[in-house]
């Protein structure tokens, strides 16, 4: 549940540029865009793979 959470839990959570101003390259698959923002934000191999074995992809 997160409709309580207050405003401070949120800071932490990056705001991205879907402009193509961004350095993302939103254009590409969700999994090259997975790749991208791994890099971007500097997760280590245990974290990527965390997400890719714990988070379901959304269809």
């Amino acid at each position: 549940m997160t409709q309580d959470n207050p405003k401070g839990v949120w800071q932490e959570v990056p705001i991205q540029d879907f402009t193509q101003n961004s350095d993302i390259d939103w254009s590409q698959s969700i999994h090259d865009i997975d790749q991208q923002l791994y890099k971007k934000y500097g997760l280590t191999d245990d974290e990527i793979n965390f997400i890719e074995t714990k988070v379901q992809a959304m269809d």
